[in-house]
This record gives C-alpha cells, sequence and structure tokens, in this order.
C-alpha cells in the first residue's frame, strides 16, 4: 500500500506541476508536436508517393483487352491443359473448393470477386441432323463449353433466358453472345449439334454428339468492369452453360473436360501500405504453395508481387533517405525540446533542491519529470496524427523550396511504420527532457546556492572537449573531399544522382555543429575582452550585459545553439535547394541546347551513282557539283510561322577528326549560324572566358575560323591562329576541311567531354566545303507562354516537314519536379525551415522571459542600488543583442562558409550529364534576410516585454526577506 501511495502522490504532483507551468506546457507540447510531426510525415509521404507508383505499375492490360486495365490487386490463377493434359471435373473440385472457402482469408484482404471459370476444348458444331462429320465444308463453327460464376449479374440477355441445368437425355442449353449469333443467324429454340472425338482410357478413338439449343443471347453490360478476367469478346465462340450442366451432363460424356480453368480474384487493396507488403507476399506464395498441392502446375499468371517488392523497396528507401536529410532540421526541434525542458526544470530546481533536503530521492524527481514527459508525448503524438498528414500533403504539393504549386492526389493514411518513427520520437524527446532533470536532482539547497550564484562548471560538452572531437570528423571528411573532388568516390559508385546518397549530407551538418560548439567556448573571452573596453566607457548596460554573458556561459548556451544553427542551417539548406533548381535549369537546357530541338532530315532530292565510293572525293573533292548526296531542308525561317516560336537556328552536329602534331584526335563538330545561335542557345558565363557574342563575332571575322576547347588547347600544344584539318564524316561521306583556332571555351550545349573535343565552326562554310548540305538540328527559343506539347506533337507536323526526336527543356524540368525523392527533399526542406525558424523565435523568447525570472532578485537589488530604468533597460538590450546579433552573424558566416566549401562537392555521378555543367554556388541570401527580418522583430518584441516586465517590477518585492521565486 505504501508503494501505491507513494506512487500516486507522484502522479498527482506531476499533473500539478504541469497545470501550474501551463505556458512551458504549451511551448514543450508545440515543440514535440512539430517533431513529431515532420517524423511522422516522411514515412507517410514515402508511402503515399509510391503507392501510386505501385498502381501504375501494377495495373497490366487484360487479356485480350484493349484499352482497359485490371484492378491493382488482381489475381488470375490458370491450369492450363494444352500444356499439363485435361483434367476431369472431380480432379478440380478440392482446388476449387480451396478458393471459395480460404483462398480470400489467407490473402487478408477483403474480397471484391471471385470469378470461376471453366471451358473445355473446342469442337465443330453442325446443323442438327448432320451425319457428315468429315466435312468441314459443312461446320458452322468451332465453339468451347463454358461457365463463369456470377455472369449472369454482369450481362444483359436480349433474347431468351439463362441456361438451364441439363437432363440427362436432353438437350444442352446454351447462351452465345450477340456478334457470335448475328453472324451464323443463330435463333432462340433453335437445336444444333457438337460432334465430340475423343480417346478412351484403352487406346481407342471414340465420337459422340451433344445436342445444343440457343436458350438465350447476351451482351456485356460493361466490357471494361472488373469483373470481366479478359475482353467479353474473346467469349464470342463460346457456349455458356451454367455449373450444373458442365458438372453433369458435359462431365458425364466427356472423360477429361476440363481444358482451361481459370480463378480470378480482385481484392480491395485500400488499406495496403508499404509495411504490409512483406506479409502479403508471404500470404501470396502461401496461397500458391497450397493450390499446387491440390492442383499441380496451376500458374499464378498474374498478381501484384512484383509490384509490391518494387513498393516495398523504394517506399523503405525514400523513407532513409528523407531521414537523412531530416536529422539536423530534427535535431535542431530536439534542442528547442531540450531548451523548454531546462527552463522548466531551472525555474523548479529550488523546489527540488528542497524537496531533496527534507528527504526527496532523485529517483522520486527523476520518477515525476518521466510521468510529465510521459504525458506530454502521448498528448503531442495524439495531436501530431492529423497534422502529420498535412504536413505529408504539403510535402507532396512541393514543386521547388518554399514552392508549393503542384497539385498531387495521394493516399495518406497512418501507418505502423509511422507510427514506430512517432514512438521513437517521443522517447528521443523523453531523454531531452529528463537529462536536465538528473543533474537537479543530485543538489541540496546549500549546493543549488552556491551554484546558482554563479556557474560552476562549463557545459559537459566543453569539459569533455566534445566540439574538437567533432572536429576530427569533420576536417577528415574536408580532406577525403579534397582529395577525390566529390563526396562520392566515382570509381567506385554507379549512382549519379545527389537524391541517392543522402549520407554525404551529413558531413556538412556535422561541420556546421562542430563551428557552433567552438564559437560558444570562443564568447566568455570575447565577452571579457568587451567587457574591459566597456569599464572604460560610461555605459553601465554595455558592462553589466558584457560581465553577464562571460560569467554566466551555461544560462544561454542552449538558446544561442539555437540561434546559429538555425541561421546556419538554413542559409545551407536554402543555399542547397537555390542551387540544385538552378542547376536543374541549367542541366536540362545544356542537354536540349535550347527550350526545344529536334532533328530536320529534309528530302534527298539527287544522288551521283556512287558519290561514297569515289577516291577523290574521298581524299577531299568535296567542291565537286556531284561530290555527295543532295537534300531539300525546309527554309529555317519558315519557322517562324508556328505559334509560339521566337527564334530558330540551324545546329549541324557530325562526327570530325582533327589532325595535330600529337596525332589524330577523334571528336564532334558542331556547325552553328553565328547570327542565329546565340538568339537561341543556353549559355552561361563560365563556359568560357569570353561570353558568346564574342566567340560568334571571331568566327563572323574568319569564315574558316574554329572554336576549339581549352583543354584540347593543352593536349595538343595549338594556339589561337594555327591551323588544323578536320575530317569531317557523315551519312557515309566524308570530307576534309582546314580551319583556323579564333577562340576557346571550356564547356558549349550539348557537348561532354567524354564525347571527345567538340570542334564548333561556320555551318554555311562547311557546306560549301562539302558541296552539299546534310541533315542538322533545329533549335528553337520559344515565348514564354508557349505551349511546348502542342508544338512539338501537332505545331512542327503542321508544315509537313520531316522531323524526329524533339524534345525539350522545360518538359524535361517538368517531369523532374514530380520525381518523388525531389518532392521530399524540398517539401521537407521547407517544411524544416519554417518549423525551425518558428520554434527558434518562440524558444528564445521563452528563455528571455524565465531569464528574467530567474534573475529578478539579482535586478531588484541593481534597481535598488540607483539604476534608472533606463539603465536597466539598456542592460537588457545590449544582453539581447550580443546573443541575437552573435547568432546572426556566426549563422550566416557559417551558412555561407558550409554552402560555399561543400556544395560544389555534392555534384556526383559517373556519367557526364550528372555532373555538367558544374554546380554554381548561389548563397539564398532571400532566405538568410527572412531570417534577419525574424531575428529583429524577435529582437524588439522580447525587448518589449522585458522593459514592461521591468516596469512592473516592485523593488521591496525583489529584494525582501525570503525567496519566493
Amino acid at each position: 500500500m505504501s508503494i501505491l501511495r507513494r506512487s500516486w502522490s507522484i502522479i498527482l504532483i506531476a499533473i500539478k506541476r504541469l497545470i501550474s507551468q501551463r505556458g512551458l506546457v504549451l511551448a514543450a507540447t508545440l515543440g514535440l508536436a512539430a517533431a513529431i510531426s515532420l517524423t511522422l510525415s516522411i514515412p507517410l509521404y514515402a508511402d503515399a508517393i509510391y503507392y501510386r507508383i505501385f498502381e501504375r505499375n501494377v495495373v497490366s492490360p487484360g487479356e485480350g483487352v484493349s484499352g482497359t486495365e485490371r484492378p491493382p490487386f488482381s489475381f488470375v490463377f490458370h491450369y492450363n491443359g494444352g500444356w499439363y493434359g485435361n483434367k476431369q471435373w472431380e480432379e478440380v473440385q478440392p482446388a476449387d473448393l480451396y478458393f471459395q472457402e480460404r483462398a480470400a482469408a489467407i490473402l487478408d484482404l477483403p474480397q471484391k470477386h471471385l470469378v470461376r471459370y471453366y471451358r473445355t476444348e473446342p469442337y465443330p458444331l453442325f446443323t442438327f441432323g448432320e451425319t457428315n462429320f468429315s466435312d468441314e465444308n459443312r461446320r458452322l463453327a468451332l465453339p468451347s463449353f463454358a461457365f463463369m460464376s456470377e455472369i449472369e449479374d454482369h450481362i444483359t440477355i436480349l433474347e431468351g433466358t439463362f441456361p438451364g441445368v441439363a437432363t440427362e437425355d436432353g438437350p444442352v442449353d446454351v447462351m452465345v453472345s450477340e456478334e457470335f449469333a448475328l453472324e451464323l443467324g443463330l435463333q432462340i429454340g433453335e437445336e444444333y449439334q457438337s460432334y465430340i472425338q475423343y480417346q478412351t482410357d484403352l487406346g481407342t478413338r471414340t465420337s459422340t454428339q451433344i445436342t445444343v439449343r440457343i436458350a438465350g443471347v447476351w451482351t456485356a453490360n460493361n466490357p471494361a468492369e472488373e469483373y470481366w478476367i479478359f475482353n467479353p469478346g474473346n467469349l464470342n465462340e463460346t457456349f455458356i452453360v451454367s455449373e450444373g450442366s458442365f458438372a453433369g451432363r458435359i462431365s458425364n460424356i466427356l472423360p477429361n473436360e476440363v481444358y482451361s480453368l481459370i480463378w480470378y480474384l480482385v481484392m480491395d487493396g485500400s488499406d495496403v501500405h508499404a509495411s504490409d507488403a512483406k506479409s502479403l507476399l508471404i500470404h501470396i506464395n502461401t496461397v500458391q504453395r497450397e493450390l499446387n498441392n491440390l492442383l499441380p502446375d496451376t500458374k499464378l499468371s498474374d498478381s501484384p508481387q512484383e509490384a509490391l517488392l518494387e513498393y516495398r523497396s523504394s517506399s523503405n528507401l525514400l523513407t532513409i533517405l528523407l531521414y537523412a536529410f531530416a536529422v539536423p532540421i530534427i535535431g535542431l526541434i530536439l534542442a528547442f525540446i531540450g531548451l523548454v525542458a531546462g527552463l522548466s526544470i531551472e525555474r523548479q530546481r529550488n523546489e527540488i533542491a528542497v524537496l531533496r533536503s527534507r528527504g526527496g530521492t532523485a529517483a522520486q524527481i527523476f520518477g515525476m519529470v518521466v510521468l510529465q514527459s510521459l504525458i506530454l508525448g502521448v498528448v503531442a503524438l495524439a495531436i501530431s496524427s492529423p497534422l502529420a498528414l498535412l504536413v505529408a500533403k504539403t510535402i507532396g504539393n512541393t514543386r521547388s523550396f518554399l514552392d508549393f504549386s503542384a497539385s498531387e492526389e495521394l493516399r495518406l493514411g497512418l501507418t505502423s511504420t509511422a507510427m514506430q518513427a512517432g514512438i521513437i520520437t517521443v522517447l528521443l524527446a523523453l531523454i531531452a527532457q529528463v537529462v536536465p532533470a538528473i543533474g537537479a536532482a543530485r543538489h541540496t539547497i546549500i549546493s543549488y546556492k552556491l551554484e546558482q550564484a554563479r556557474l560552476l562548471r562549463p557545459p559537459w560538452w566543453q569539459r569533455i572537449y566534445f566540439d574538437l572531437i567533432l572536429f576530427i570528423p569533420a576536417a577528415y571528411g574536408t580532406y577525403l573531399l579534397r582529395q577525390q573532388g566529390s563526396l562520392v568516390n566515382l570509381e567506385t559508385t554507379g549512382s549519379g544522382d545527389p537524391f541517392k546518397n543522402p549520407l554525404l549530407f551529413i558531413v556538412p551538418a556535422l561541420g556546421i555543429f562542430a563551428l557552433t560548439l567552438f564559437i560558444l567556448r570562443l564568447i566568455p573571452p570575447v565577452m571579457k575582452t568587451i567587457a574591459w573596453i566597456a569599464s572604460h566607457t560610461k555605459s553601465v548596460g554595455l558592462l553589466l550585459a558584457s560581465r553577464h554573458l562571460s560569467r554566466t556561459p551555461g544560462s544561454y548556451s542552449t538558446p544561442l545553439i539555437l540561434l546559429v544553427l538555425t541561421l546556419s542551417l538554413s542559409a545551407f539548406t536554402a543555399s542547397l535547394a537555390q542551387t540544385l533548381d538552378n542547376h536543374l535549369y541549367d542541366q536540362k537546357y545544356y542537354s536540349v541546347g535550347s527550350d526545344l530541338s529536334f532533328n530536320e532530315l529534309g528530302e534527298a532530292a539527287e544522288q551521283s551513282s556512287s558519290p561514297f565510293a569515289s577516291t577523290e572525293n574521298e581524299a577531299g573533292g568535296g567542291n565537286e557539283e556531284d561530290a555527295g548526296p543532295k537534300w531539300l531542308f525546309f527554309p529555317v525561317y519558315e519557322y517562324l510561322k508556328v505559334p509560339g516560336v521566337e527564334y530558330p537556328a540551324r545546329v549541324g552536329r557530325y562526327k570530325a577528326v582533327a589532325q595535330t602534331p600529337i596525332g589524330s584526335m577523334s571528336g564532334v563538330f558542331m556547325g552553328v549560324d553565328r547570327i542565329d545561335f546565340p538568339r537561341v542557345a543556353f549559355w552561361r558565363k563560365d563556359f568560357a572566358s569570353a561570353d558568346l557574342g564574342t566567340l560568334m563575332n571571331s568566327l563572323a571575322i574568319k569564315q574558316d575560323g574554329v572554336l576549339v576547347p581549352t583543354e584540347f588547347l593543352k593536349q595538343s600544344g595549338l594556339r589561337g591562329g594555327d591551323k588544323i584539318q578536320l575530317d569531317i564524316t557523315t551519312y557515309g561521306y566524308q570530307f576534309s576541311v582546314p580551319l583556323e583556332i579564333v577562340g576557346n571555351f571550356e564547356l558549349f550545349p550539348t557537348w561532354y567531354p567524354d564525347e571527345g573535343p567538340l570542334y564548333v565552326a561556320n555551318l554555311d562554310y562547311i557546306f560549301e566545303q562539302a558541296g552539299s548540305q546534310f541533315p542538322y538540328q533545329v533549335w528553337l527559343n520559344l515565348q514564354p507562354t508557349a505551349d511546348i506539347k502542342m508544338i512539338g506533337e501537332e505545331g512542327l507536323s503542321e508544315l509537313n516537314v520531316r522531323i524526329m526526336d524533339w524534345d525539350a527543356a522545360p518538359l524535361q524540368i517538368s517531369d523532374e519536379q514530380e520525381r518523388p525523392e525531389r518532392q521530399g527533399l524540398f517539401g521537407l526542406l521547407s517544411i524544416g525551415f519554417g518549423a525551425a525558424a518558428v520554434l527558434t523565435v518562440i524558444g528564445f523568447l521563452l528563455y528571455a522571459l524565465f531569464s528574467f525570472r530567474r534573475r529578478f532578485i539579482e535586478l531588484g537589488v541593481l534597481r535598488a542600488s540607483g539604476l534608472s530604468t533606463g539603465q536597466m533597460t539598456s542592460f537588457l538590450a545590449w544582453e539581447l543583442v550580443f546573443l541575437i546579433g552573435i547568432g546572426g552573424l556566426a549563422g550566416t558566416l557559417l551558412g555561407a562558409f558550409v554552402s560555399n566549401l561543400f556544395i560544389p562537392y555534392l555534384q556526383i555521378g559517373t556519367d557526364a550529364a550528372s555532373r555538367i555543367p558544374p554546380y554554381l554556388v548561389e548563397i539564398a541570401w532571400p532566405a538568410v534576410f527572412q531570417i534577419y527580418a525574424l531575428f529583429g522583430i524577435l529582437f524588439l518584441v522580447t525587448l518589449i516585454i522585458l522593459v514592461i516586465l521591468l516596469r512592473r517590477m516592485r523593488i521591496f518585492e525583489a529584494i525582501k526577506l525570503g525567496e519566493t521565486v
């Protein structure tokens, strides 16, 4: 009983303490709800986005169906007698009974349809009374007998009735499709003969006839209905009979009547999530195994097995990727929770010390804190569940950083995986809240008062030099980056996608965290220096603020860490997002060259008898009138007639070999129209030391001029003004052209260095030297409002031009922006950016308020000692200026430094397209200034609140005998 009473007392005290600290409890619940919501949203989003992909992958056209699809969770089990031998009705009944009674229960999904389909071999059909069965000309058709369960509910009987059960000596009533009845002119009530030959058990062949009577004519209600195993048109030459007729009369006549047997299960998988995929796959395998024990050689010809495997692995991978990206953000939120917990414990330390001095045990104190944290965790988890669905939906609508204009319909629902993640977050938050209580529970009233006067020891991470230890992996990571040039060794990794290597982002976050902790180590001596300077001035507020910050670093370390991490991580993630966004644009435009490009094939006008076999021509006689094939091309400016086209330009790309002092160098020749090309081509300032206009002017001055890569000049030892001979090969025709180097570049649109050197020259000059034009590309610059798909699919074809392989950079960009990995990353960064900023503001505001309350006596003594309200306000203002200023300055410098240091190494890949053009790091100053504005508002609001509290402070209450705080 004593244990129960003690436990009950602990519960009562914990509840009362929560009620007495309503503000802190609300802030802690808000922070915990934010952390849990973010954690829950990641698996929810991954599950929803890949379920959508799963539905696309698993929906396959039905057998013989044109334009129809099977439901996602449909299972087709098929026994084919043509391969494994026909079966008697009785032989397949155990398997049939298994499907009717057990299969759906084993799959553990709600059953929507079970369709059982039995069919015999096709047999010749003759008119009634026919005896000459060997004459194929007398045969009307070759129908099978079949029954399909529940078919009567999905068809309309146009004439007659549904066939009944056949008697032993009467005709077999059958139902035929409308198409079959019209084709043969079948009428209701007419009788026909089905001639059947089969081999007896003794090996002799015998024959019999079955009289059939047309009982009804049917048509499908809805051929696209999910009930149909295949297109109802496949049943045109089929006699539909009742199950009783098939199992009775037909089974009695035929020795092995079951030629084809299908069980078609349609299940409801709307509640299936990635966490359910493993168990569902096990259930599917169980059904297959048990069915084969009952009816060997039955095959599962259609099921969601492969799509489930892909769904499960992809969803789990994306979850891991996003968690890796979210670690710094979640860590920041947990730091906020730790700050709130620390403030709560700090407020109660006097009470805790009194309890310990009066006999309370550390375990009881610890138990109260744990109970309080659990209550908060449960409440926050309940709040977070619906909030997480909203966050996941927002992530799904993300197009770019802080851009939620995309529209995605996602199936969102809480899963066991998501709830496990939420519970883990609650446990982490529990640890963050309990850790401060451990230190507080060790103090009696005496040791607490000693520590309250001045911080006895520096923070634990300074005592063990944790900040310096973190520099080791950060410095080692930086060293590796410089050695291999990328965050992943391209020789050992096959992925060219930064979204597939999320652990790379830990190195920048680790560096930021280490530098943040190290900066906090430097603040006390800096504050001492400022205090020494302030002592020589008349500013009392500056002196008091600097001395206070230099003497009590432990009191402000957590809020300052929040400020620095918020701004530095925000600057880094926003800069990363902006760099990735801009690079996506650059990468797609570089690969296409312009808004839209395509190959124009032209029309072959004439051709010499043997243009390619001529030795004289191959040696360079390109000026002969019959030197090669002739093509007629559409005038390039005619493309301006297509609505939305602003400028066109011709670009020829052909294989080429340059003759240099060090030998032949194979590469690519690109011919351009020097006037039109700058109007349409994508260009970036780092592609060459000169701008594009200057390079084109060089080609204008020298008609035989050529632009070459800078690396080509280094390798060949050539320089500007030197001559080279270029052997160009296209469409089997080769000719040589002497050219003079007039300029160089690092990169050029659509060219990748692994193709070999690129030689850029005047297209018309090359055609003149060749004596003929050859098929070329056309690059189009489009108006901003142009309908790109209409231009590519309809606009160009209306000109009656032979084109192929059209591509558009904006369409590629749009497709890339909808990638699940990209949406998840940018959505997570956007929401984390906002959540971290808001929680940091709340955390710092709480710190300021509770710091004022904790120092109430100290401030009262200063006020009673003669300090004016203005001097006190100056003291508090300088303290805020130092903290917010240090946090803002350090965060900005760290964010910019880490961005410039690490972002260039995030461009990884083994293929050229993933690494060209290189990243141009762009610091997201608009996002940084937004944080500055937020910090400025934070300073003003905090100062106003503190001044109001200061003016309301009664000196006699602050310094009266006997503390109340």
